[in-house]
């Protein structure tokens, strides 16, 4: 009997969640021809005012629902709770968020995702965040420093700085040809220049036992080097969902700490 009742608080507390708050959207994208699944993780009670929007790009092999539930789960309690929308692109397993010959994510991700969140939800496009770990905070770092029109802050979570390194073991060849050279222009690195004079709020952080410590240590010495501003972070941990689950939530208090002052 306890047990039973057990699993019908627990699936009354799950549909709740999810019937409320989290939309599962098929988002046409014309540069791809192709429909992306996408979760929108968004407040219950509508208090009729824009709010801040955090688009969260997954890691390699990963996928939105896995974002939901095993990655950041607090993410619909953060979102009541802030008043924040979370928007979860499906990434296609392993697109690095670049635009290659075949496949265009970084448009779909500036341009179209963006462009339908903005047209359908009240989002505030003045307060507006990339965020992501792993393959995804690349992805974070290089789309948000080239389009900083549509980010105001960054988060880099375990963050790729560069996969020149490793790229033939993470599929990289299959999306910018064998050689290595043409690969330069596509890693996060490659970008730090437009990151002078920047406005936006870049957040990074990784685990001190992470196997890409050494490549975001590097990356926090050229920001300081070029007097870019940042806030960087270490903690204990892994390249796992248990660093940046929490890592995660962290840098969203500080974005809405930011948000709460931006003007």
């Amino acid at each position: 009997m306890i047990r039973s009742l057990f699993v019908l608080i627990v699936t009354c507390l799950a549909a709740k969640m999810f019937s409320q708050k989290v939309d599962s959207l098929s988002i046409y994208s014309e540069s791809m021809n192709k429909e992306i699944k996408t979760l929108v993780v968004h407040p219950s009670k509508n208090r009729n005012k824009n709010l801040p929007t955090v688009y969260i790009l997954h890691g390699y092999s990963g996928y939105p629902k896995r974002t939901l539930m095993q990655d950041i789960p607090a993410l619909g309690k953060l979102s009541e709770e802030m008043q924040m929308i979370f928007v979860l692109p499906d990434g296609d397993y392993n697109s690095w968020y670049i635009d290659s010959p075949n496949l265009k994510y970084e448009t779909f991700i500036v341009k179209e995702l963006t462009g339908y969140i903005q047209k359908n939800y009240k989002s505030d496009q003045s307060r507006t965040t990339l965020m992501g770990w792993s393959i995804c905070g690349h992805g974070a770092l290089y789309i948000g420093a080239r389009h900083q029109e549509t980010f105001t802050a960054i988060g880099s979570l375990c963050g790729v700085i560069d996969f020149v390194p490793f790229g033939k073991e993470y599929d990289v060849p299959k999306l910018l040809g064998e050689n290595p050279e043409k690969w330069v222009s596509y890693t996060a690195v490659s970008q730090i220049d437009k990151f002078k004079n920047t406005r936006q709020k870049i957040l990074i952080s990784c685990g001190t036992s992470d196997p890409l410590l050494v490549q975001n240590r590097k990356f926090h010495d050229q920001l300081i080097l070029m007097s870019i501003p940042y806030i960087y972070e270490e903690r204990p941990g892994d390249h796992d969902a248990a660093y940046w689950s929490k890592a995660a939530v962290n840098q969203i208090f500080q974005l809405y700490q930011f948000f709460a002052d931006y003007d």
